[in-house]
């Protein structure tokens, strides 16, 4: 199995744009350690190891209050919320708008796919404003696809998006995706 990289822009969208002005001396330090060094130019691509150390280094220092799940998720809004500043987030995003929530979700193993070369998603009907969104997510990092996921919903157009983790091993995730429509009451 070739390794699982996370690409440039992903590493943008959370620690360049989504969390511009919130990176403290101390997390740029921290940062550097675990091989993610923002004081020079991106590499192409890094080791879901780096990802992954990247992400609860800063859920750790951002939000040390927090429990360590609603903080993954809250960095994942941000990464949704600054990745769409990128230049390839623009464009997938101004698509994604167009589609709707459902078919929005539906998209999740490409969008998530622009930004890495592993994710695998199914997404199943629960009714026409809910479904399951199953990824091969592993570990912590699956409550910052959480967070990923409702702001991906947010950017859609749904309303009130709600995504709970429903079911995981230590392969996979299984999350409930709940949204209302922007014409409802």
């Amino acid at each position: 199995m070739p390794e699982k990289l996370v690409f440039e822009h992903t590493f943008e969208g959370l620690f360049v744009r989504g969390l511009a002005g919130r990176v403290t001396p101390a997390l740029r330090e921290r940062l550097r350690e675990v091989g993610l060094d923002l004081e020079s130019k991106l590499q192409p691509a890094y080791g879901f190891d780096t990802w992954c150390s990247a992400v609860r280094v800063t859920a750790h220092e951002l939000h040390p209050e927090e429990p360590p799940e609603v903080g993954y998720a809250l960095l994942g809004e941000r990464m949704v919320d600054g990745y769409r500043e990128t230049i390839m987030g623009r464009a997938l995003f101004s698509v994604i708008q167009l589609l709707g929530p459902r078919r929005g979700v539906g998209r999740a193993r490409q969008m998530f796919r622009s930004g890495n070369n592993y994710t695998e998603a199914r997404v199943d009907d629960v009714t026409s404003r809910e479904v399951d969104v199953w990824m091969n997510e592993a570990g912590p990092i699956r409550y910052f696809t959480q967070g990923a996921l409702r702001a991906g919903l947010r950017a859609t157009g749904a309303v009130q998006p709600l995504v709970t983790v429903r079911d995981f091993t230590a392969q996979d995730v299984t999350y409930r995706c709940t949204w209302r429509d922007g014409l409802d009451p």
